[in-house]
């Protein structure tokens, strides 16, 4: 293990974007962007009516002053993961970028020179230990799928990221080596993120996420309700924190980032309410639709089975030549050289495929 792995993956990711934007570059399949015929229920107003109807748009939105957003927040977690959260220790802010800037900062002003991660974690978090001069040190040669994957913790009080569930691979961490990490966070006093950005998503109906039942003065938790509906033109996403950080994190948010607009404080609550309600399980059996579509056409072989969320990992039969892609490189991943990111979600890459 070295501590400049991490920063490893940043040239792909840059090279990859400029590819991206020039003009009559290849099909991107790896992308985060892909249509749903569920749009217009999950937005149900918001889909059709002016945002001056549903919204006073003379005065600023204060999403974090919204106490009713985040009962509603609450609400969702004890019904889905039956863990109780008050809304002291909810912070509701517009993205989860935003989210994870401000806690790479707070790191770096609270004079943190080094952290541990278990791989992968999201390319903005190298980004931003590199400008903060943040230390990142991986706890595991490999992610928690792989079969010699090994924890190893520190034997200090730390301040330990990871991200579940194992985006690019639709693979949940296991619950033994989250057992494993609140044993150790009891012992050491350590504080763990978890990005949880593609969290509740999960292929087998299941609705609790293991990452709940790490204690809640120790852990913060990240959720993303863009992701759960897959609608990214609206910026929503909020931590689940202990309520000793809440302020100070909320304080320097909204002095990093400004405040919310009022599409995105209404798109909070809708976005709940579909959560608490309907949830997202026509999206999810829409995406295992187009996953069992390229397997039974023999588009992919050697892939992952998919547990959670709308990407597969998986060999294409096709050239790699005629499509953009992102490989095991973006994600500090060996053994799996021809695998690459597909989103479920995108027609155009699936048409392609």
């Amino acid at each position: 293990m070295h501590s400049g792995r991490l920063f490893s993956i940043m040239p792909g990711y840059e090279a990859l974007d400029a590819e991206r934007r020039a003009p009559g570059s290849r099909p991107f399949i790896s992308d985060y962007h892909g249509g749903h015929p569920f749009v217009d229920d999950y937005l149900g107003g918001l889909a059709s009516s002016p945002l001056g109807k549903l919204g006073d748009v003379t005065r600023y939105a204060a999403i974090d002053e919204d106490r009713r957003l985040r009962e509603k927040i609450a609400l969702f977690h004890h019904k889905y993961d039956g863990v109780d959260y008050s809304p002291d220790q909810i912070f509701a802010g517009t993205g989860s970028s935003m989210l994870l800037g401000t806690f790479c900062t707070w790191l770096m002003l609270a004079g943190h020179l080094r952290v541990h991660y278990l791989p992968p974690i999201y390319y903005k978090f190298a980004y931003l230990f590199k400008q903060y001069n943040i230390n990142p040190e991986p706890v595991s040669d490999s992610h928690a799928f792989q079969p010699d994957f090994e924890l190893r913790l520190p034997k200090h009080r730390t301040v330990l990221m990871l991200t579940d569930p194992i985006w690019h691979a639709g693979r949940k961490v296991p619950s033994e080596a989250l057992d494993a990490i609140k044993a150790w966070q009891l012992k050491t006093g350590s504080l763990v993120f978890v990005d949880g950005t593609f969290q509740y998503m999960q292929w087998d109906g299941t609705a609790a996420e293991a990452s709940a039942q790490l204690p809640q003065d120790q852990t913060l938790r990240m959720i993303c309700p863009t992701k759960f509906l897959s609608l990214h033109g609206y910026r929503c996403a909020w931590l689940l924190l202990p309520h000793r950080l809440r302020d100070e994190l909320a304080q320097l948010h909204l002095n990093l980032h400004g405040e919310a607009s009022l599409a995105d404080r209404l798109f909070a609550h809708q976005a709940c309410d579909v959560m608490m309600h309907t949830g997202n399980h026509g999206l999810l059996s829409y995406a295992q639709c187009n996953y069992r579509m390229l397997l039974e056409k023999g588009a992919v072989d050697r892939h992952f089975e998919v547990e959670t969320g709308y990407f597969l990992f998986a060999r294409p039969r096709m050239s790699r030549a005629r499509f953009l892609s992102m490989g095991q490189d973006f994600f500090e991943l060996r053994g799996y050289p021809e695998h690459v990111r597909i989103n479920l979600l995108n027609n155009l890459a699936l048409d392609l495929l």
